[in-house]
């Protein structure tokens, strides 16, 4: 058995960054850790990538589904800072740049967000990326690299 405590903040940090909500990454982990729960687990070969896919596909389809009600919502959509337990300036700062890092990720597509979080900021490689979406390498690396070519500041993107 996995020791899911231990997963929990890395996967919470891949939903996080999908989606831009506290609320709805607790949820998608939740949803995962359930689903963990319910399958045993005893036939995964590695546990942490199970999880992680299934989290990765979790957040995407919920992103979906949020822009879908989005279109109906009168408005501009901004996302949740996470707020961490530091200094108020230091805090203030990394508030300023979690919430345009957020901006930014909104303007992908969710597989585009999810490859490009996935490959980039939690460093997994790209064959293992395109086998937690369920694409071929390839596409992969053409949806993270579409996503770079968006806008997106390298340095944003750091692991957690």
């Amino acid at each position: 058995m996995t020791d899911l405590a231990a997963l929990r903040p890395r996967l919470f940090g891949i939903a996080y960054r999908i989606l831009g909500t506290i609320g709805d990454a607790e949820d998608v982990v939740q949803d995962a850790c359930m689903r963990w729960t319910e399958r045993g687990g005893e036939d995964v070969r590695d546990p942490a990538a199970w999880m992680t896919t299934v989290t990765a596909r979790i957040a995407i389809d919920r992103s979906r589904a949020l822009a879908r009600r989005r279109e109906v919502y009168v408005g501009p959509w901004l996302p949740e800072p996470l707020i961490e337990d530091d200094p108020a300036d230091d805090v203030r700062q990394a508030d300023d740049l979690t919430i345009g890092f957020l901006r930014v990720l909104e303007r992908l597509a969710p597989e585009e967000r999810t490859a490009l979080l996935l490959h980039d900021a939690f460093d997994y490689s790209h064959a293992e990326v395109a086998v937690m979406l369920g694409k071929s390498e390839d596409a992969v690396r053409r949806m993270a690299s579409r996503a770079r070519s968006s806008g997106m500041p390298t340095w944003l993107v750091s692991p957690t």
